[in-house]
């Protein structure tokens, strides 16, 4: 913790970013230990707005 109470939203950050990192390296689930950078090639990069675009990617694939 870098607060006295918990977490700043800085660090809250660092945290999700490193463990997205590991997830990605290392596969998501046990019984796939490796998803390939190939994988994501043809996805979206997102760059600017990123909260609100994976909003929007996430509410159009349940619309699908």
């Amino acid at each position: 913790m870098d607060l006295e109470n918990g977490y700043s939203t800085s660090r809250m950050l660092e945290i999700l970013r490193d463990r997205c990192r590991y997830l990605i390296e290392r596969g998501s689930t046990l019984n796939n230990p490796h998803i390939p950078g190939s994988y994501f090639q043809d996805w979206e990069q997102i760059t600017v707005c990123h909260a609100e675009r994976l909003r929007e990617l996430v509410r159009d694939s349940f619309l699908r």
